[in-house]
């Protein structure tokens, strides 16, 4: 079943096409950030002239120019000590703003920062480095900028001092009251746990360093789980840097937020490429025991293997899968986790470098990359390869902004086909038609069903030379705890997530209802549970005009959000359908793919048929396979993607 609307209910909204209004057009007053992005740690020189100093790259995402202004919030008592703006950013263009280089903000200073945009939506990273001029002890890390967070978040893997790792947790109080903060740990063997308590003012960041908390056990693998009265985004940064250590590394992830979702996808692990091998930790982030079922498969085919975990992993709790013992074959894989609600962090080392990153399950059919290299400072400086995942897209369309002026300088087509978890790795060396020592922003677009994407950040220059940051997708379009759909108001055929709040966490099963302008309302119940923060999420493909709400209901709660859906920029209509050929005409350029179903509601298995193809300058595109055996009417349809927009056309032919 397709994330968010069935088949079935995208096939019965084909006759809306014929249906097509003018589009709605709103006037924005910008009295609100359009976006609000959350940064925890921000440094300038700590430790020292070569100390940790943390570039940060806002992009615009957006179809319009925007303001910014930068709040840059001391640690210690989260006053704003500078305030920064940015006026007129070009959609596609970016901003960077280097600490180090900034003279208004004091040397070994540590700061949380507050990113507002008025009048287009944003995202952010931050690249973390230590020992810039010392090649042989750099360390790099990266992170994403926080749009949304939880009162329930789960960190996968916090080190004691265990194997020479400490992992310093920085939470950042996304809401507008203080938060009250307790942060459960509890080690692997379960054998060990601690609680500890932190109060974080609005905006502002406070700290965990394992290395000076007494009531944590040195030596020892904690997860943990973190929850607070406000919405917190939380980063962790995790180092084996001492002193006497020859080769220091680090690396750094995004906290995991409550979901209900029941698949988590990570793109990439690897055993002995470069050195580099992959440790998967999965934590249980639902209120009940469960059983992860790791998946995996080889980069740009499908996924093959399974492997079941322990039976019942409790919540809060951990289970491990290190390659480096397993009996895979070395290589490059796309995973993804299933059978409950997971957190997956990817921690993937080798003797001298480090890098993590944690798995995503938002369905989106748009994924932005602020940050995107190809040689940057030189043959040997930063490259940046691109993992694409299809979670259960079909296909995906990488756009490439230059970082200068965000011209468009090259689009390319990534083909799934129907294979979900499939990831495929794009390296910006292999593409001509980029330019070396060059920046840029990369926006993903996806057919239905969605993707997720993770950027590995890696350098010649030796030492710890590898970090990693997950792709992102635009911010829910309301606060935490505030029901809505992102975005408010689309075009027919775009996909829009719908966030629940004040549901009874662990409630189960999830009733939910479309209402669809002129036709009965549908209704489906969804065997998933309410996230452990009381929310639930829900990715829907919505082809039919006008105003919809969403509505769902759990254990005896309903929650309500709306969106509206505007004309379609194309359509697709099957021009031609006959046993072993299909031909459709839609918008020129458009990435499509057809599949057809037989009387018996089978599929056909032909990899003719599958394969996904552009139509021409005038929009024609087909496909033959083998003819079919038996009797009876058979169905094809076609679907096209184009600027994150899927539409579907059927026909019916006749067998034989």
């Amino acid at each position: 079943m397709f994330r968010g609307l069935t088949l079935a209910l995208a096939v019965a909204f084909i006759a809306s096409f014929v249906q097509l209004t003018a589009a709605t057009t709103a006037v924005a007053i910008d009295l609100q950030p359009t976006t609000t992005i959350y940064l925890p740690n921000i440094t300038k020189m700590l430790g020292g002239q070569d100390g940790w100093n943390t570039p940060f790259i806002v992009q615009n995402v957006g179809t319009s120019a925007t303001n910014l202004t930068f709040e840059f919030r001391r640690f210690s008592d989260g006053a704003v000590v500078k305030s920064r703006t940015v006026t007129g950013l070009a959609p596609g263009t970016s901003v960077f703003h280097c600490p180090n280089c900034d003279n208004e903000l004091a040397a070994g200073g540590q700061y949380s920062v507050v990113i507002k945009s008025f009048g287009s939506p944003v995202v952010a990273v931050v690249n973390e480095h230590q020992n810039e001029a010392n090649p042989q002890r750099q360390e790099a890390l990266s992170y994403d900028g926080l749009a949304f967070g939880s009162t329930k978040v789960y960190l996968p893997y916090v080190s004691a001092l265990s194997g020479g790792f400490y992992c310093t947790v920085i939470s950042q109080n996304l809401g507008s009251a203080p938060a009250s903060v307790t942060a459960d740990f509890k080690s692997y063997d379960g054998q060990k746990t601690a609680q500890l308590a932190r109060t974080i003012v609005a905006g502002g960041s406070q700290f965990i360093d394992p290395r000076f908390e007494p009531n944590l056990t040195a030596g020892t693998e904690y997860a943990v789980t973190l929850s607070s009265t406000q919405p917190l985004g939380v980063v962790v940064n995790c180092h084996n840097d001492d002193a006497s250590n020859p080769a220091p590394r680090a690396f750094s992830y995004n906290g995991v937020l409550a979901s209900s979702e029941l698949r988590a996808f990570a793109p990439y692990v690897s055993k002995n490429v470069a050195g580099r091998t992959s440790r998967v930790v999965v934590q249980n982030i639902g209120t009940t025991p469960a059983q992860p079922v790791l998946h995996w498969g080889s980069l740009g085919g499908p996924i093959t293997t399974f492997l079941n975990g322990p039976a019942s992993v409790a919540p809060g709790a951990v289970w491990t899968y290190d390659f480096a013992s397993s009996s895979v074959p070395d290589g490059e894989r796309s995973i993804y986790v299933g059978g409950g609600q997971f957190a997956v962090l990817v921690d993937t080392r080798s003797a001298t470098t480090a890098m993590g990153f944690t798995g995503g399950a938002e369905y989106a059919n748009r994924v932005y990359l602020p940050n995107i290299t190809r040689t940057l400072g030189g043959p040997s400086g930063w490259t940046t390869p691109i993992v694409v995942q299809s979670q259960d897209g079909w296909a995906a369309t990488l756009k490439w902004y230059r970082f200068a002026d965000g011209v468009l300088v090259h689009t390319q087509l990534l083909s799934f086909g129907f294979e979900p978890g499939m990831s495929i790795k794009v390296d910006p060396r292999s593409i001509p038609q980029l330019s070396d020592d060059t920046q840029y922003a990369v926006t993903i677009e996806a057919a239905r069903g969605g993707v997720g994407a993770v950027v590995l950040e890696l350098n010649d220059r030796g030492g710890d030379s590898a970090m990693a940051y997950e792709g992102m997708v635009q911010s829910p379009s309301a606060a935490f705890g505030t029901s809505s759909c992102s975005p408010t108001a689309d075009v027919s055929g775009a996909s829009f997530i719908c966030h629940f709040y004040g549901l009874p966490p662990g409630a189960t099963p999830i009733n939910y209802t479309l209402s669809i302008p002129g036709q009965a309302d549908f209704t489906e119940q969804i065997p998933e549970a309410v996230a452990s923060d009381g929310s639930y999420h829900i990715t829907i493909e919505a082809f039919s005009l006008g105003l919809r709400t969403a509505t769902v209901t759990a254990g005896a709660v309903s929650k309500s959000a709306s969106f509206t859906v505007n004309s379609p920029t194309f359509g697709v209509q099957i021009t031609q359908s006959q046993n072993g050929m299909v031909a459709a005409t839609t918008k020129a350029g458009a990435a499509c793919i057809a599949y057809a179903q037989l009387p018996d509601k089978s599929f056909v298995a032909s990899n003719l048929l599958v394969v996904v193809k552009t139509a021409d300058g005038v929009g024609k595109v087909s496909w033959t396979y083998p003819t079919q055996p038996g009797a009876g009417t058979a169905t094809h349809f076609v679907e096209c993607l184009s600027n994150g927009e899927t539409h579907l056309a059927s026909a019916p032919f006749n067998l034989p």
